[in-house]
């Protein structure tokens, strides 16, 4: 997938550093996610779906990392295993070029190839960027965790966080019987 000014390709460990970089600007926030840190490589590789990893990276060089996404499952239980979860982060400082939009685009269609029928994505209610994005792609909210961990460090020091879950249902794959 191609853009004027950025394209997007699989994740590969060479980007792995700036993946963690933007990452980290997320953990800064507070707003993106419950961990207190990137995890290496190979446990980032071990708990995501690989093949729906992917990064967006300035045309001119290949190499400068915009923006990434995956998707890991939900649960190890067989039965879940269509049902993926989202991971999308953005540098600050490639917001409002579209990266986020074609980058959640080419996750729903690798998840469609991959015959997934569900993508999940956590998001703090606070979050007004990752909710308007996921509701621009068709996931609706199908509910909110109260109260699930209390978060120890940041701006939000000492308080309790809700979870809002939204949902993309995708086509479902022929299951033979």
């Amino acid at each position: 997938m191609t853009s004027p000014n950025f394209l997007i390709r699989p994740l590969t460990k060479a980007d792995y550093p700036q993946v963690v970089e933007i990452y980290e600007h997320g953990l800064d926030t507070g707003h993106a996610t419950y961990e207190r840190h990137a995890p290496t490589w190979q446990k980032f590789s071990s708990v995501k779906i690989m093949e729906t990893a992917f990064v967006a990276v300035e045309a001119s060089d290949n190499t400068t990392v915009l923006g990434w996404v995956t998707a890991a499952p939900v649960s190890q239980r067989a039965v879940f295993h269509g049902v993926v979860e989202d991971s999308i982060y953005i540098h600050p400082d490639a917001r409002g070029r579209g990266v986020a939009g074609a980058l959640l685009d080419k996750l729903i269609e690798v998840c469609i190839e991959l015959e997934k029928w569900a993508i999940h994505s956590w998001i703090f209610p606070e979050n007004e960027g990752s909710k308007k994005l996921h509701q621009s792609r068709g996931f609706e909210k199908a509910g909110t965790l109260t109260h699930m961990a209390k978060m120890p460090y940041g701006e939000l020091k000492g308080h309790w966080r809700d979870t809002d879950i939204w949902e993309k249902l995708l086509p479902k794959p022929d299951i033979p019987v």
